[in-house]
């Protein structure tokens, strides 16, 4: 009869450990909410966008968040998963990133920054936009304000966004000229500073004009869509819709044209500085897989583009923080006649 007592209470205990267990794994944690627990002006800095913005944007995003993200049944909340992730773009910090949230796990977070960039991301076509003819005059008119360069539409360059080795056989495409892997990310802007258009899918060993080359916009300008034209620098060649300055400037108008051509063209220079400045992950090696870095390189563009539409100040990169200015890459194609007709003409008109 004792024996019987004796594994009854042992069963007893069992049962009672194991609810206790169950309790444990499926508690629900009152975590501090960011939104309440920081100022305005705190929240800003941490994250890079104002509280407005932030539940803006959640809102556009919700439908694409998960309500529950580990297996232990603890709830994420949407509006964590967005904050956790702008931490981390912000930062470039996984630690970081998960202050406001000490409980969850470094996988979890990961997951969370993978699901909130592929939603932010999926906004680039709402918040990056090329102008289209309708606006072409405007924004022409914009450009000429800065240092009368006439005719612009944009100011397009590369920059290399540092990433892991991708492995396997073509890791070495991934290469840049200053031997570390990153992807070339082409971009161009407008006179605000705002990124009007943005292709991450290119290796770093790939030059700029195989970039600009191999994208709709360029159709476009080939076509003869736009009567304007962007500026580069002699990492590109010379075309009707695509103006470099003279690498040898002989007269006085060809030094005014070069002059303003670099005065207008810096924008783009100013922009990587301030967005790379404004989202730190993307000045370091970005570890995450590549699908995923495209993701957040592109979420950091919709993200500084929601800043300048909403007036958000940003500080200007120090001298040694600004994007460092590379040799221009030895290129492979000629310039074209129309290109040097047209910048030639340009310089007669104008300057």
């Amino acid at each position: 009869m004792d024996d019987y007592l004796d594994q009854l209470y042992e069963l007893d205990e069992l049962l009672e450990l194991e609810a206790v267990d169950e309790f444990r794994r499926r508690r629900v944690i009152k975590r501090r909410n960011p939104f309440e627990y920081y100022s305005e002006e705190e929240f800003e800095q941490r994250y890079k966008l104002t509280k407005e913005c932030a539940t803006d944007l959640l809102k556009k995003i919700s439908h694409h968040l998960p309500t529950s993200l580990n297996r232990r049944g603890l709830r994420v909340s949407p509006n964590l998963q967005l904050l956790v992730t702008l931490g981390y773009l912000a930062s470039g910090n996984y630690q970081l990133s998960m202050g406001d949230c000490t409980d969850m796990s470094q996988p979890t977070a990961s997951k969370c920054i993978c699901k909130v960039s592929a939603a932010i991301a999926e906004l680039a076509p709402d918040f990056i936009k090329f102008p289209d003819a309708a606006e072409e005059e405007e924004v022409i008119q914009q450009f000429s304000n800065i240092a009368g360069m006439p005719g612009v539409i944009g100011c397009i360059d590369g920059t290399h966004i540092p990433i892991k080795s991708p492995g396997g056989d073509d890791a070495d495409l991934y290469r840049c000229s200053s031997n570390f892997f990153s992807l070339n990310v082409m971009g161009i802007c407008d006179p605000s500073l705002r990124f009007t258009q943005l292709v991450v899918d290119w290796p770093g060993g790939y030059q700029d004009w195989d970039v600009f080359s191999g994208s709709r916009l360029f159709e476009k300008l080939e076509s003869g869509e736009y009567q304007g034209h962007l500026l580069g620098d002699s990492s590109y060649p010379c075309r009707p819709y695509l103006l470099t300055p003279f690498p040898a400037p002989c007269t006085e108008k060809e030094w005014h044209y070069n002059a303003a051509h670099a005065s207008t063209r810096g924008l783009i220079q100013r922009t990587f500085a301030v967005w790379k400045k404004r989202f730190a992950v993307l000045s370091t090696p970005v570890r995450t897989k590549l699908l995923t870095t495209k993701n957040i390189i592109t979420a950091c563009a919709v993200l500084h583009n929601i800043a300048i539409n909403n007036g958000l100040s940003f500080n200007e990169p120090d001298n040694d923080e600004e994007e460092p200015l590379e040799e221009p890459e030895q290129l492979e194609v000629e310039d074209g006649h129309e290109g040097l007709y047209r910048r030639a003409d340009v310089v007669l008109r104008y300057f």
